[in-house]
């Protein structure tokens, strides 16, 4: 591994006992080995601390008494590491033995964040890359569609899957990091906003491969609740030409797939907080927008599916 290109490897787990001993394993076969590995846990209950532990006493582990969220263990892993790179590995995901290598020819001046394709258990596309659309939502490129459907070579996107991506550390810690109080969904979204208002860069590696159970320690009320709160959080905080219509648009649709998953309370109950948050939102947008170094035709250009992706994603 090149100085250049010594990357550490950060896993939050809670509760992950039945998926977390693959995702290392995976983490300590690659053909680039990471120069650190620290798993923070969020205050499991399942005994899947003390079984990193047991297994892997050459990995860092760092304990919350509690969960602190998925980025404020995010935030505390990259503190305890010191590499210019880091990965930021969700505990249900497993890379390939060469997702690292595959990586790193493209960790290139003007690039701050990185990434491969993720894959579902059943062998197709999970997420291809996030896109982020004109209308305030965040969705998944080349969900479901077969893996020969990738293009061949590396492409510019909003961000890499949210599952395993790696920062570069000065940028990441220069924006200020994962905002916590998101908790779960959306922190990664949020964080890419501030990484392209800053003048970055984000690229996929389509040979990269990493397979994602998908969920593995979510918790589908509070999920649903957090989903209803932060997408549109995300949206007033960071998306500079998002409206009050957009939003409502945006609301009416997750509510409907709320509802048809039988999580409507919830989502309606996130919704609510989020008013109740409005004020503080409204104060984080104008602090976001005045630092941000792109104009609006910068911004509207990073919006949407990429162009090496338009004819295939459907």
């Amino acid at each position: 591994m090149s100085e250049a290109w010594r990357v550490a490897v950060v896993i939050p787990n809670y509760n992950g006992r039945s998926f977390i001993l693959n995702c290392l394993e995976a983490v300590q076969g690659q053909t680039v080995r990471a120069a650190e590995v620290v798993v923070v846990d969020n205050g499991s209950t399942d005994g899947s601390d003390r079984l990193i532990e047991e297994s892997f006493p050459d990995v860092v582990l760092v304990r919350h008494d509690r969960n602190a969220g998925f980025g404020a263990a995010a935030n505390l892993g990259f503190r305890r590491t010191r590499s210019p790179w880091v990965a930021v590995l969700n505990s249900d995901a497993t890379p390939a033995p060469d997702w690292l290598a595959l990586l790193e020819p493209h960790a290139v001046e003007d690039v701050w964040a990185i990434g491969g394709v993720l894959v579902t258990p059943e062998g197709r596309v999970e997420s291809a890359g996030d896109a982020y659309d004109v209308g305030g939502f965040a969705y998944k490129l080349l969900r479901g569609q077969d893996l020969g459907a990738l293009p061949a070579h590396p492409y510019d996107v909003f961000a890499p899957p949210g599952a395993a991506p790696v920062y570069r550390r000065s940028v990441f810690e220069s924006i200020g990091g994962f905002h916590e109080p998101f908790f779960l969904y959306y922190e990664d979204v949020d964080l890419a906003w501030r990484g392209r208002l800053a003048g970055w860069r984000a690229v996929v590696v389509p040979t990269a491969h990493v397979s994602h159970l998908g969920q593995g320690s979510g918790i589908a009320a509070r999920s649903w609740r957090c989903i209803g709160r932060n997408s549109a959080w995300c949206a007033v905080r960071d998306h500079p030409f998002v409206t009050p219509a957009a939003i409502w648009r945006r609301t009416r649709r997750e509510a409907r797939t709320a509802r048809q998953r039988g999580m409507l309370s919830p989502y309606l109950r996130g919704r609510l907080d989020f008013v109740g948050r409005l004020p503080v939102a409204l104060a984080q947008r104008r602090k976001i927008q005045r630092t941000r170094v792109v104009d609006d035709a910068a911004v509207r250009a990073f919006l949407g599916t990429p162009a090496e992706l338009a004819g295939l994603h459907r």
